[in-house]
């Protein structure tokens, strides 16, 4: 996954940094938190790197935890908002359930338990497709 995604990225954002420098960048190609160094040392090199203007998109791992809190408050996901900061791997993912809204409460247990899986949720989907696919 790295190294197609690697290739693509540096492609499409050299022709970005020659043809459109001024341009917001904003990559969604996994693994997020390795393509946007990436895009980063694509407009050094053509000396117009912004860093205000490359920003990774991790909407899914928000998208996951809203659904994974509503399931366990059994709330209506799209009425559940947890802020997830961070980047798109691992550990990387950091929710924000302290500030969720709706608040919920949970016990420290729960939590910690709610947050690995947030953080693995990628990791199952691709076991679950038993090598047939990446996360998303």
């Amino acid at each position: 996954l790295f190294n197609t995604n690697a290739t693509i990225v540096a492609t499409l954002t050299a022709a970005c940094a020659q043809h459109c420098p001024e341009a917001m960048i904003c990559i969604i190609s996994n693994p997020v938190n390795s393509t946007i160094p990436i895009t980063a040392e694509v407009f050094k090199k053509h000396g117009v790197y912004d860093p205000n203007k490359i920003f990774g998109v991790t909407t899914l791992d928000i998208v996951r935890a809203n659904a994974f809190v509503a399931e366990l408050k059994d709330l209506d996901p799209a009425r559940v908002n947890v802020p997830v900061i961070g980047g798109h791997a691992g550990k990387t993912i950091i929710p924000l359930i302290s500030q969720c809204t709706p608040k919920v409460e949970l016990p420290q247990d729960q939590l910690a338990t709610l947050t690995g899986r947030i953080q693995e949720a990628g990791t199952e989907v691709v076991k679950a497709k038993a090598g047939a696919g990446s996360a998303t």
